[in-house]
């Protein structure tokens, strides 16, 4: 192993390949390649054998949502005898403390650690490891873990991830906010959500993980909002009615980093989700996009990949997987199957 790098030494900040690469967390934000290109950055950061992002939650059991360099072994040591005791997420349910954390600083408060130290590093054949805590809600947070083979992670390095907490921090939420929050918004009245489509995410125990802030105001206006949307997520259910809202659900695949297995809770008026069960109307579907959402989705619909819309419209293959992923968003599917499914009968209005 190199030698650690110093907090002093601040040609880490200045370097051209770390600059490059927290250039492209901040351009993946919001798509499918984000936790990929933050794990490239702390790599670089400091030294690390091995990453896991992990979800914890006050009631569900950790869910491990992504790992690189890990074992099939490790990860299944870890599911099998590690995640009831883990620390890291003991401290999280007790104290909701966010921040960098090391291993040696929990060993210090929870007698726990050291048999789960000895079960996970063992099996892990890593020597220490230290936990990124970013809170999602009051109740779920998100935990980037960095493992070591070789010694232990130094003061330096705790503290040059301590100085880079703020931006990844930054980074995680503006992340959310981009998948999950409705852009599109109508005039705010003391009679209508200001959000067309309130939208919240619930894990496969039924708990609240996520939500925007259209969701959070029609929480306040029907208080079994919540409880409904639980029920839904967890016994399969597709639609509640709310008054003149339909609550509807969608299951989430395993592979969905936020809530593997969870539901996607959407509310939305009435008419509107009738006019999406019924392919014979004609409504204008498409108000919600943008021109250049339009043009794209346009192409799609015609059967053309990402290089082929990239070259017809002159914008960047980037730019094009940013715009997919916005109407993805916005018409409430997770794939280009499921946007030309839904939206291939309504292809004359464009």
């Amino acid at each position: 192993m190199g030698q650690s790098v110093s907090l002093e030494n601040s040609s880490l900040f200045r370097d051209l390949q770390w600059n490059a690469q927290i250039g492209k967390v901040f351009q993946s934000i919001g798509t499918p390649f984000f936790h990929e290109e933050l794990i490239d950055l702390l790599e670089i950061t400091v030294e690390t054998d091995a990453f896991w992002i992990i979800r914890y939650s006050e009631a569900a059991a950790p869910d491990v949502i992504f790992t690189r360099d890990v074992s099939v072994n490790t990860g299944r040591t870890y599911s099998r005898h590690c995640a009831q005791i883990d620390p890291f997420s003991a401290n999280w349910k007790r104290l909701r403390e966010a921040g960098v954390i090391t291993l040696a600083t929990l060993q210090k408060i929870d007698p726990a650690c050291t048999f789960y130290s000895e079960i996970f590093l063992r099996a892990a054949d890593m020597d220490d490891e230290l936990g990124i805590i970013l809170p999602i809600t009051e109740e779920n947070c998100f935990a980037i873990f960095l493992e070591r083979k070789h010694g232990l992670f130094t003061d330096d390095e705790v503290q040059i991830l301590r100085t880079l907490y703020p931006a990844i921090e930054g980074c995680c939420r503006s992340h959310l906010g981009w998948l999950f929050n409705d852009v599109d918004k109508t005039e705010a009245s003391t009679s209508s959500l200001s959000f067309q489509r309130p939208t919240a995410i619930f894990d496969h125990a039924g708990h609240h993980v996520y939500s925007d802030a259209g969701w959070n105001q029609a929480a306040h206006r029907f208080p079994t909002l919540k409880r409904e949307a639980a029920k839904l997520a967890l016994d399969g259910s597709r639609e509640f009615v709310l008054e003149d809202w339909v609550l509807r659900a969608q299951r989430l695949t395993p592979d969905f980093s936020l809530a593997p297995n969870g539901a996607m809770l959407v509310l939305e008026r009435a008419e509107v989700a009738m006019l999406s069960n019924n392919a014979g109307a004609s409504p204008d579907v498409f108000s919600k996009f943008t021109r250049r959402e339009r043009e794209v989705l346009q192409l799609v619909l015609e059967g053309l990949r990402s290089k082929d819309i990239s070259g017809k419209l002159g914008i960047g293959i980037g730019s094009v997987r940013n715009i997919k992923l916005r109407l993805y968003r916005k018409s409430g599917v997770f794939s280009e199957g499921e946007l030309a499914s839904k939206l291939v009968a309504y292809r004359s209005l464009l």
